[in-house]
């Protein structure tokens, strides 16, 4: 369960595919964590509920805008990543 997992899932999200399930699982699991300790960014917050959708069966149907803003919620979790 790593940042980095997180990240992945989000850039596959914002090219348009799906991610590996086990790192969508364990991205999901990792954000929630941070969410948890309560010191999340909004974007981490909006991030983390996006996986979170996904790894419980449910679907996101995005449009260029909504992967645009995936692609921005990766490097924002990025940063997460890199400060860790």
């Amino acid at each position: 369960m790593t940042v980095a997992d997180a990240v992945y899932a989000l850039d596959e999200i914002a090219a348009g595919r799906t991610p590996e399930r086990s790192r969508l699982l364990a991205g999901a699991l990792a954000l929630d964590t941070i969410s948890l300790r309560g010191d999340a960014s909004r974007d981490v917050l909006d991030a983390a509920a996006g996986l979170e959708l996904l790894a419980t069966g449910r679907e996101l149907e995005l449009d260029e805008a909504g992967r645009k803003r995936a692609a921005h919620l990766a490097k924002a979790v990025a940063m997460i990543n890199d400060e860790g």
